[in-house]
This record gives C-alpha cells, sequence and structure tokens, in this order.
C-alpha cells in the first residue's frame, strides 16, 4: 500500500483514444486534461472522415464512460438512422459479385471518426491548438512543451497522437520510433452516388460489404453518413481500395490519374464496386496512403521520462487496418491504463508499478495482434492466399491461439502489383 494520491493526468491527442482515456479517468474522479494540436475549427470541420469497425472494443468503452454517455453509442455510428444489429460483415469476390462468407463480429458498428470525438469529448476539458514541441520529466512529474508556448505538468502524459507520434519519438528515439512499410497502397474517400447507386451499394448489406479481385486488390464500401434516409442521393459511402506495390504515390503525377486509376479499377469490378468507382467526382481530393505498421517490441523503461510518460492507441501500436483492429485495440489500452491509474489514486500501486502493469498487458496483446493483422493484409492482397487469411478463422475478433499457427506467413513473402 501506498498513500492516496491526487493524480492529475496530460493527454496528448484528442483523437478516439485519448478522449475515452480522459473519460474513463474523470469516472473514477482523476484529473484529466486533454490537448490537441489542431485549432478547434479544423478539429470539427476538417474535410477529410472515414468509418471505423467498434466490435469487441464495446466491452471497453462501457467501462470508461457513464451509462448515459453509452446509451448515446448510437450518436457515433455513420449511420444514425440505422437500428438493425448484426454479427457479420460480408466478404464477396469482387469480380463476379458473388458472397464468399460472413466475417464474424462481436455486434460490429460503423462509428463515424468525426461524430465517435463529437460523444466522447462531452464534458471534458480538451485544449485545442496545442501542437506538442518537447516533453521533460523532474521531481516525479513530467512537462508537455506547447508551440504556442504553453506547458502542461502532471504526473504523467500519455501520448495519443497517433501513427506519427512525436512522444513515441521522445519515448524511444527517432530511429526506434520509425513506422515500417508494408507495400500496400490505398484510396480511403467518401463520395456521394446518384440514387440508384446508392440504393445499390446498400442492397446486400446495409452498412458494409468487402469485394476481394484477383488481381490482389480489395475495395471496401461503407455507409459514413446519411443525411435523409429518404432520399439515397444524399448518402455518403466510403470507398475504400487498396493494392500491393505500385503503383505508389510518386507514380501518380496529378489528379486526373488517380481518377483514372479508381475508374479504370471499376470496370474490373462486379456491382457495387463497379456503380461506386464510374461515379467518383472528377474534383475529389485523393490522398494515396502508404500502409504502415509499429511495434512496441523494446523496452522503454529506462529512457528518463519513464514512468512519467507513455503511450496508448496509433502511437503505442500502429496496426495494419485490414483486420479492423485498431480502434478496438485502442480502448482495450484505455480501459487497461485507467484501470491501473485508480490503483494508484487509491494508494494500491505505485505510478511505476501501474505504468508497468499497462505496458506489459499492452505490448503483449499488441504485439500478437499487428502479426496476424499484417498476416491478414499480405493474404487479402494476393488472391492464391486469400482463403487461407486469419478472417476465416478468427473473424474480427481479438487474437486467438487458434491463428497463432499461421504467424508465419506474415513474416515473409512477396506480394503482387495491381495490374
Amino acid at each position: 500500500m501506498t498513500d492516496k494520491r491526487n493524480l492529475e493526468v496530460v493527454i496528448v491527442g484528442a483523437g478516439a483514444t485519448g478522449l475515452l482515456i480522459a473519460q474513463g479517468l474523470k469516472l473514477n474522479g482523476i484529473k484529466a486534461t486533454v490537448y490537441e494540436r489542431e485549432e478547434e475549427s479544423t478539429y470539427h470541420t476538417r474535410p477529410r472522415e472515414w468509418g471505423m469497425t467498434l466490435h469487441f472494443g464495446q466491452e471497453y468503452l462501457a467501462k470508461c464512460i457513464p451509462p448515459e454517455l453509452m446509451a448515446r453509442l448510437g450518436e457515433a455510428c455513420c449511420d444514425t438512422f440505422y437500428t438493425g444489429k448484426h454479427t457479420s460483415w460480408p466478404m464477396f469476390n469482387g469480380q463476379t459479385g458473388e458472397k464468399f462468407f460472413d466475417m464474424q463480429g462481436f455486434n460490429p458498428l460503423r462509428v463515424s471518426r468525426r461524430k465517435l470525438r463529437a460523444l466522447l469529448s462531452d464534458g471534458l476539458d480538451v485544449r485545442y491548438g496545442c501542437k506538442i514541441v518537447s516533453v521533460s520529466q523532474a521531481n516525479g512529474s513530467a512537462t508537455a512543451t506547447f508551440a504556442n508556448g504553453s506547458t502542461a505538468t502532471g504526473d504523467l502524459i500519455v501520448g495519443c497522437e497517433g501513427v506519427h507520434s512525436y512522444i513515441r519519438e521522445a519515448l524511444v528515439g527517432k530511429d526506434q520510433a520509425t513506422n515500417s512499410p508494408i507495400d500496400v497502397q490505398m484510396f480511403n474517400a467518401c463520395w456521394s452516388l446518384p440514387a440508384d447507386a446508392a440504393l445499390l451499394q446498400r442492397k446486400a448489406h446495409p452498412i458494409f460489404r468487402i469485394g476481394y479481385h484477383p488481381t490482389g486488390m480489395s475495395w471496401v464500401t461503407a455507409i459514413q453518413d446519411v443525411k435523409d434516409p429518404d432520399d439515397p442521393s444524399t448518402f455518403l459511402f466510403q470507398q475504400c481500395l487498396s493494392w500491393p506495390g505500385r503503383p505508389h504515390a510518386e507514380d501518380f503525377p496529378d489528379q486526373q490519374s488517380k481518377i483514372d486509376f479508381i475508374k479504370s479499377k471499376a470496370e474490373i469490378y462486379a456491382e457495387p464496386w463497379k456503380s461506386a468507382g464510374r461515379n467518383v467526382p472528377p474534383d475529389l481530393p485523393l490522398q494515396v496512403d502508404a500502409i504502415t505498421m509499429w511495434r512496441p517490441d523494446m523496452d522503454w523503461s529506462s529512457s528518463p521520462l519513464w514512468p512519467h510518460v507513455t503511450l496508448a492507441g496509433d502511437a503505442a501500436h500502429n496496426m495494419p487496418p485490414f483486420r479492423g483492429q485498431g480502434l478496438n485495440n485502442a480502448f482495450q489500452d484505455a480501459e487497461k491504463l485507467v484501470s491501473e491509474l485508480s490503483e494508484v489514486a487509491k494508494g494500491d500501486k505505485t505510478l511505476e508499478q501501474a505504468v508497468s502493469a499497462y505496458e506489459e498487458e499492452m505490448k503483449a496483446r499488441s504485439l500478437k495482434e499487428i502479426e496476424v493483422s499484417l498476416m491478414q493484409t499480405r493474404m487479402v492482397h494476393n488472391w492464391d492466399t486469400l482463403m487461407s487469411a486469419p478472417m476465416f478463422k478468427a473473424g474480427m475478433n481479438a487474437y486467438r491461439d487458434e491463428v497463432k499457427g499461421n504467424l508465419e506467413t506474415a513474416s515473409g513473402g512477396e506480394v503482387n502489383s495491381a495490374k
């Protein structure tokens, strides 16, 4: 036993992870302030938007927010009018339109990044326009310094600033903090469609579907927003087209080359992907995302910042997105960290013991999942190995030992370029 403590926690990054940690700490009577690099106006209005699949993470979400906020989870869903429940998402042969199987998951929901942030920021102290430029530790506390000249000091600083985390770099060093490329590229964008094409997108499944193509491509189409459920032309769809190898970002000289690429792939896909690609707006902002990962496979307890600085979410474990695990593992991080810090506040653990216990569990869990997600990434972008991918055994569910025997597949093997 130690003395009870009035902890103060500084959270850097107002993404879903940081906000959920703050909510959980607030629920347990621990002071937490969230610092976000973006200005409030751009934070709420940035044009780029996407959806995420929330499944097993709902369990950890419910432990970190009050029941009245959990009851409002529907506000974060991409289609706030839809009340149906599912236990799976459908997977298709994108060339023929034939359904392969249903990928199982725990009550999977598609949540909007923007709407989820709005929900989880309810009642929190969030400071905007605070881009972190340095972090230091002295006298049993840590201090974050921001580009606007302000500072924040607390017993613990939690880096939740995503895959390009400054705090990760400060904790482990620039070289070790660098993300590793996987050589899979993706367009991830949202656009509306003519009414008939919009209805076609939702015919086989109202929320989500994936089409895998023999050329090694994957195409996700998912509902992103519904303004008027009676007017399909107002539906917004997220379209994620991914492929292994080339073309890379530098291989697209201009906007038209990106549009032409999407339209050309639409012609080799069956419906509804064909209609989606044919109707991509010519002026739609398109970014080629190179998929990366980062493994927390090193010991950073020797850092002069530790145990007063730690990581959570994508900053702690950047996972390939093709098994839908990032958000769910981030929420598990949040619940575990909140639980450990509550023990410190009660005097049952020291901060060092709590952070050590949190990081030990988080690292072991995420390292396993990164390997499974990496295996999935490579296998679903190769027609010859698609049917052996982890989703056929584990679905969207958390890592299980039954897929462990296939992990060696993830450590090697070439991927084919999109023809």
